[in-house]
């Protein structure tokens, strides 16, 4: 009977430091290659096309009223986390289809999950990074910084995922482009029950970020973040599921 425990616990032991070693070596896996998609996005102007915009949108919300500039904020930072976002993620891939980067990077033991993570990853950062200057500079949503960047991430990284299930159907940039409309026409059109029942428009992406955003700080409450990051959180796990299966079909096993 002792001897069956104490097999039994260095069978576990051997079992947690084979889990632990497998956790380390696709984490720096999965920095690595994301610290590789940041420097091609910085030498292909990906952050000098952001950093022209950011630029673009300071300037129109200095010159609005300080009582208006948080919706403004927030509607410029949602249309730049999740519109840019998509067309730069299809530009992606395209380009690594045409130089035929995905036939040879999936040969190698690299896990499909670290691809798709490394390329939100990424993405994620610069509109961080620029939601973070167009929210925070004019002060247009320093009182809800925490809320602001849970918005800005998880609807990122939801768009992102979209995004990279999209594009590997796709060919051309015009197949692509055709493709997030028509996704995108079904994410924003429940845009419109925001303005009817709010409540109830929570349990869609795009009005669970909105609601985050504009919400000023003395009026949100820890029940309605809670919900509006789980919401998101959910949708996220749909569209990271989305984009695994889409790669799986189109790239890998075509």
């Amino acid at each position: 009977m002792i001897l069956c425990s104490i097999l039994s616990i260095d069978f576990l032991a051997i079992k947690f430091r084979r889990m632990k070693n497998s956790i380390i070596k696709n984490t720096a896996q999965l920095l690595k290659l994301a610290h590789f998609d940041v420097l091609f996005q910085y030498k292909q102007g990906f952050y000098l096309v952001y950093a022209i915009l950011t630029a673009v949108y300071l300037l129109l919300l200095f010159y609005l009223p300080e009582t208006v500039r948080p919706e403004v904020a927030a509607y410029l930072i949602l249309s730049d986390t999740s519109v840019l976002g998509m067309v730069f993620v299809g530009a992606l891939v395209l380009l690594e289809k045409q130089q035929n980067v995905l036939q040879s990077l999936f040969i190698t033991p690299m896990k499909l999950s670290t691809y798709i993570f490394s390329k939100a990853i990424s993405l994620t950062l610069i509109a961080t990074l620029v939601s973070s200057a167009i929210g925070f500079i004019p002060g247009a949503m320093l009182d809800r910084c925490l809320s602001m960047l849970a918005s800005v991430i998880l609807c990122s990284l939801f768009f992102t995922f979209l995004g990279l299930g999209v594009s590997s159907r796709a060919n051309t940039l015009n197949e692509y482009f055709g493709g997030i409309l028509l996704a995108g026409l079904v994410m924003v059109v429940p845009l419109a029950l925001f303005f009817i029942h709010p409540v109830l428009s929570m349990i869609f992406p795009i009005n669970a970020a909105v609601t985050l955003l504009i919400t000023p700080a003395t009026q949100q409450t820890l029940v309605s973040n809670i919900a509006g990051i789980s919401v998101l959180i959910c949708w996220n796990i749909v569209a990271y599921r989305y984009a695994m299966s889409q790669f799986n079909k189109n790239i890998i096993h075509k």
